[in-house]
């Protein structure tokens, strides 16, 4: 792949930062992940911004994924390999979970009609509620589970590749910024925010705070990307 190429194709982990606020802002900034009937009745009324929002995650990510895989080799050693495969595998796994999400789309569906039944009295509606409520738990577990080991590979992945670029001549756009202690925070923050605050305090937080880790790995991504394009 050429260098404008790399470049453009490394930057489009922006797609992937903006399909994540459409879906986050569609499904509602405040929903808590166990707050069941108000994701499955959410999904349902927002399924077209919701699903808008997947797909600019599912192709910013995937082409963002082959930019990262293009620039192998920019540093020596291990430490830039096993960077890049550990954010590849995380980028499978976040694309895979989107499947989840479209599940609790099929399920909100069937769901909203059901909880009005059951609001009315009706014994058959509110058993088949209960029943796509314990379904949705699953699904929307799994889908917290998978988010927390993808954000824990690409935490790792940032860090190595970070560790790997300490000391070369590779600079970004921004060349004030230091790619490599940029990619280190972004990475330490994503292990932190998942292996620490997650278990420790609330995965409402953890996610917060990953989101920053998103930002700068975003920010390392445009500079060095712009910097591909400018070579």
């Amino acid at each position: 792949m050429s260098s404008r190429g790399s470049g453009l194709t490394l930057m489009a982990v922006v797609l992937g930062l903006i399909g994540y606020f459409i879906f986050q802002s569609a499904l509602g900034i405040n929903t808590k992940v166990d707050d069941i009937p108000t994701i499955l009745l959410s999904s349902s009324s927002n399924s077209l911004n919701i699903s808008i929002g997947f797909i600019l995650v599912a192709v910013g990510l995937t082409v963002h994924g082959a930019g990262i895989l293009s620039t192998r080799g920019t540093a020596a050693g291990t430490a830039e390999s096993v960077g890049i495969y550990c954010i590849m595998t995380a980028i499978l796994i976040w694309v895979t979970s989107i499947s989840l999400g479209f599940a609790l789309i099929e399920l909100g569906d069937t769901f909203g009609p059901a909880a009005a039944g059951a609001a009315a009295g009706d014994a058959a509606a509110a058993a088949a509620a209960g029943a796509l409520a314990v379904a949705g738990g699953a699904v929307q577990a799994t889908n917290v589970a998978a988010s927390t080991m993808g954000s824990l590979l690409a935490g790792i992945g940032w860090i190595c590749i970070g560790w790997a670029y300490r000391g070369s001549d590779v600079k970004g756009a921004l060349s004030f910024i230091p790619l490599s202690w940029l990619a280190i925070l972004a990475g330490l923050i994503l292990v932190v925010a998942n292996l620490v605050i997650n278990q420790v305090a609330s995965t409402e937080l953890a996610s917060n705070i990953s989101g920053i880790s998103f930002i700068l790995i975003t920010l390392w991504c445009l500079s060095r990307g712009v910097a591909l394009m400018r070579a």
